[in-house]
């Protein structure tokens, strides 16, 4: 069979080439020098801050705005300016060379409204990889030395408490909105900084704002105690029915201050449009107290667990791998698989490459008398099942699904009387490639189901072709009951 043209934007395996570095992300990314072959250089002085964070599981085009954000806020929190960014932007394979450009220009939008270069990086796509994930590792200049947090500091709470859980509980509803573009503390950290009298600074992460204090109590090996009703939450809170102080609250700053710098600080925040509070002190002792109580253990909620599964859904391996899992339920599809094991594939909307056809790396099988699934769906999971499929859509751009099946006349009488047509291959069907390949081009014909005869060591086999996995299940269970 020939090559099939790749004129799709389906990045390969491996590092992105040069092409696609300068195509979709240099462009978009403030570069300190022109990048060398294995890595960047910049130019530290002195003492130099350092900060490394992930990104992963936030929609797609909020990935590299939040990979920049944590890295760089907590540098900003540790009293730096941050200066420099070393990125890996690592993808799932089936991933486009247009959802890179949204990533790298996400990251690179924010990186350069901040004055922050990118020094180096890496962009790659791997098997293993799932869903895709962002690395950054920022630098930054020390403005000035945190200070020591003694007995009647004040503790100050930074922004919407609750913002980030709000969000997270709308998009698992299906609304998605650009309110993440609100979720950072690094405007606030930079701005205090600034400040006398602020000596600590810490951002909300996991855990909501009681991990972060709890982290703080622990690190000062210092006793805080809070007020859960000074806090700033934001609008709406009262409808997540969670410990909000135990929600996900990226965005918020937690900030130590002396009791003479509060006024300076509250006055700092209002400028900016940040809601701010003072919710507590430091005290001799240790542990986190809230409204009296210790809290010994943050455990995270349910908002927070939903954190980092809002990967990019992708609607072609969904309808796979929901085909799959209905299959194992139905027993009688056990007749039908033969010895070299089924297979199903759907391809893209307008696929033009075997890199834009998902199917299953492995085999359904027959285990204990039942259909076994084995392996994951994966796009490239089946070059030879997908061939069927690029050239089926040729001739109909709606045939994008195929699975292949036991052969037999019982097979092909079952799917005439079905009322499906059915194109016999003739027993010279052999050579290089796919039978049903060159079959489909030579005749120009577009057939529900083709049936190889087999040859010598080679089982018969038919090849369905349908327009969804959904639909081909569905032939599959009826087709079961009739032989």
């Amino acid at each position: 069979m020939e090559e099939i043209e790749n004129r799709s934007d389906t990045l390969g395996l491996g590092k992105v080439s040069r092409e696609v570095l300068r195509r979709s992300v240099l462009p978009f990314l403030p570069l300190g020098e022109p990048p060398s072959l294995d890595g960047g250089a910049v130019q530290l002085m002195g003492r130099t801050i350092v900060a490394h964070s992930p990104s992963i599981g936030v929609p797609l085009e909020a990935l590299g705005f939040f990979a920049f954000h944590y890295a760089a806020s907590n540098v900003a929190s540790l009293f730096a300016r941050p200066r420099h960014l070393v990125t890996g932007i690592y993808l799932p394979p089936g991933t486009r060379e247009e959802e890179l450009r949204t990533i790298a220009r996400g990251l690179g939008d924010e990186a350069r409204k901040y004055g922050v270069t990118v020094a180096a990086g890496q962009t790659a796509t791997y098997q293993g990889i799932e869903t895709p994930l962002v690395t950054a590792t920022c630098l930054g200049e020390p403005v000035k030395q945190p200070g020591k947090p003694r007995e009647d500091d004040r503790v100050v709470v930074v922004g919407a408490v609750g913002g980030e859980a709000l969000w997270l509980k709308a998009l698992s509803e299906g609304c998605a909105d650009d309110r993440w573009r609100r979720f950072t503390p690094l405007p606030a950290a930079l701005r205090l900084q600034e400040v006398e009298g602020v000596k600590l600074m810490h951002d909300v992460s996991e855990g909501g704002v009681k991990g972060a204090l709890h982290e703080v109590a622990e690190a000062l090996n210092l006793r805080i105690d809070a007020s859960s009703h000074l806090m700033p939450y934001a609008d709406g809170v009262e409808s997540l029915g969670v410990d909000v102080l135990r929600a996900p609250t990226y965005g918020v700053l937690i900030a130590v201050v002396d009791p003479a710098a509060v006024e300076d600080v509250s006055r700092a925040c209002e400028e900016m449009g940040y809601p701010c509070s003072t919710v507590g002190r430091v005290k001799e002792g240790e542990g986190l107290y809230v409204d009296g109580v210790e809290v010994e253990k943050v455990e995270r909620t349910a908002l927070d667990e939903l954190y980092g599964t809002f990967a990019p859904r992708d609607e072609i391996i969904d309808a796979l791998r929901r085909a799959f899992a209905a299959l194992e339920d139905y027993e009688e599809i056990s007749s039908l698989v033969p010895q070299v094991g089924t297979n199903m594939v759907y391809a893209r909307l307008h696929a033009a490459s075997v890199e834009e056809v998902a199917g299953l790396s492995g085999r359904v099988i027959v285990s204990l008398g039942r259909p076994r699934v084995c392996g994951e769906v994966a796009y490239g999971g089946s070059r030879h099942m997908a061939s069927v499929v690029l050239e089926a859509m040729r001739l109909n751009p709606a045939a994008r699904a195929a699975a292949n099946i036991r052969g037999g006349d019982d097979i092909i009488e079952a799917l005439r009387d079905m009322g499906l047509s059915v194109s016999v291959l003739p027993p010279t069907a052999s050579g290089d490639g796919c039978p049903v390949v060159s079959h489909i081009r030579k005749t120009a014909e577009l057939h529900d189901a083709y049936a190889h005869p087999g040859a010598f060591g080679i089982e018969p086999t038919t090849t369905l072709v349908g327009e969804t996995p959904d639909h081909l299940l569905r032939t599959l269970v009826e087709l079961a009951r009739r032989v």
